[in-house]
């Protein structure tokens, strides 16, 4: 279920501040063992071999992170990048329609051919990152949704189908993010710090949804609604740039040290994907990460359209409405990674931590879209004032914080499991969670043009979905290292 301050990027920052501890104390234990060294000057090198069984040089600390949390803060921005450009058509298909003469079918369309290209890249990013590491993955996919992004609005001046190839293009890119994110996680950051990792990278995704929200409605009023592709485009592809200065693909020096491994690497095996759908736990997986979806990317696409058809409200106040339920989310995410982890440290079973976890992403929201769906009146349109609309925005924003809390659960499932093939089983369920951006997107549309109802149309599916994904984690998920993680 889907889901920041005055400086943004304090914001992303805010979600690694409970690491500062956990910093220190490494940085104590290495300047320790450093000390005691006698006849090496070299430090300690953690992480992966190299392909010739040398391990890479790490890049010496020159800040007050250490290097991992370095390149999990450049992944949190472009991952808060990856949502400003899905967002940015929710919100501009307001004018667009008004310019183009969209129905709310043609609007459906459009925001779902986004997800055409990112169910197409997920298995694939997730076997090549794989094979050849995430980072270099995790480029490609940042460039590739930039230039598609870059060619929406002439594409949008041409037809409603070239602009559907357009966002296409944009998925197919950020297809590639997720696992080969979750690639270089499993590399870098040990099990310890790892809840507090994918909460910062992917809880950055809501992060780039309010951003978006709240400059795309006065960007469109001030320049036109082309301005809100052209903008976040320059933005990614300078992030493409910065990217590999990091280094982001050498070992951490403060990491610690894996275990050593006697059998071939994972790079030299093949990815056993019918082990995989023979595995209960991965079903959990996936059809969490499908219900989880399915409330994420119909709210994401319809919000600003709701506001705006339903409570009667023009672009830019629809996207500040819509801004808000997304701070409450982006407000919880600090929280929930150091939270999970310190149930764990505390004696928890990593099993239950992702179960609660999840269970609260599931169960709070769905009890918030029946509560929607009974407050908001019959028929797509209304005038201002008809609906409870303080009301209405206070309960996505609940359903949206509590949804949070799946950053902890499902999210880190992929790496409970094995951390070898995290990138693979994420592409594997994320395939799952993208035909809910189809389907789910699409569907809305159809269902309000022919039902005229919202709670039809959004709400009542979505709390469905949730209730599902909650009952199928809850009895079959684990995050027991499977017997098939080192084979």
């Amino acid at each position: 279920m889907p889901f920041p301050g005055d400086d943004q990027g304090s914001t992303i920052y805010s979600a690694l501040s409970g690491l500062e501890t956990a910093a220190e104390d490494l940085i104590a234990k290495a300047e320790e063992a450093t000390s005691k060294a006698t006849g090496s000057s070299t430090p300690r090198q953690g992480g992966a071999e190299s392909q010739n069984g040398v391990p890479p040089e790490g890049p010496e600390r020159n800040g007050p992170l250490p290097h991992r949390w370095i390149v999990v803060g450049a992944m949190a921005l472009a991952f808060v990048l990856c949502n400003m450009d899905k967002v940015n058509m929710s919100v501009a298909v307001i004018p667009m329609a008004a310019d183009l003469g969209w129905s709310p079918s043609d609007r459906g369309l459009v925001n779902s051919a986004f997800f055409w290209g990112y169910s197409l890249t997920q298995i694939p990013a997730g076997w090549v990152s794989t094979r050849i590491g995430g980072a270099k993955v995790l480029l490609a996919g940042v460039a590739l949704w930039s230039l598609g992004t870059l060619l929406a609005p002439p594409a949008a001046k041409i037809s409603l189908l070239a602009l559907c190839a357009s966002r296409v293009f944009v998925g197919l890119g950020e297809g590639l993010a997720p696992s080969s994110a979750t690639n270089v996680m499993a590399r870098l950051v040990p099990e310890k710090e790892r809840a507090r990792a994918v909460t910062a990278v992917f809880g950055s995704l809501d992060v780039g949804s309010a951003v978006g929200l709240l400059v795309c409605g006065p960007l469109i009023h001030a320049f036109g609604w082309p301005s809100v592709f052209y903008l976040f485009a320059a933005l990614g592809l300078l992030w493409c740039v910065a990217w590999p200065l990091l280094s982001p693909e050498q070992a951490d020096p403060d990491a610690p040290a894996p275990p050593p491994s006697s059998g071939p690497s994972v790079a030299e095996k093949a990815v056993p994907w019918g082990v995989f759908l023979r595995s209960s736990p991965v079903w959990a997986i996936i059809v969490a990460h499908f219900a989880y979806n399915w409330g994420y990317y119909t709210l994401l696409a319809w919000l600003p359209s709701y506001f705006e058809l339903s409570l009667g409200l023009n672009v830019e106040s629809s996207s500040l409405l819509t801004l808000i339920p997304y701070l409450a989310m982006t407000a919880m995410t600090p929280f929930v990674g150091p939270i999970a982890d310190g149930l764990v440290s505390q004696g928890w079973t990593v099993t239950n931590v992702r179960k609660l976890a999840q269970g609260v992403a599931f169960a709070g929201p769905a009890v918030c879209m029946v509560a929607c769906a009974l407050l908001t009146p019959a028929g797509a349109s209304h005038a201002p004032g008809t609906s409870p609309t303080g009301l209405i925005v206070g309960l996505f924003s609940a359903a949206f914080a509590m949804g949070a809390w799946a950053r902890a659960g499902l999210y880190c499932n992929h790496q409970d499991l094995s951390p070898e093939y995290a990138g693979a089983l994420l592409g594997l369920s994320n395939t799952a969670g993208a035909l809910p951006g189809i389907l789910g997107v699409t569907s809305v549309g159809f269902l309000l043009d022919k039902t005229q109802s919202w709670g039809a149309s959004l709400f009542y599916p979505t709390a469905i979905c949730q209730v599902v994904g909650l009952l199928v984690y809850t009895t079959f998920a684990s995050s027991k290292r499977q017997s098939w993680a080192t084979d």
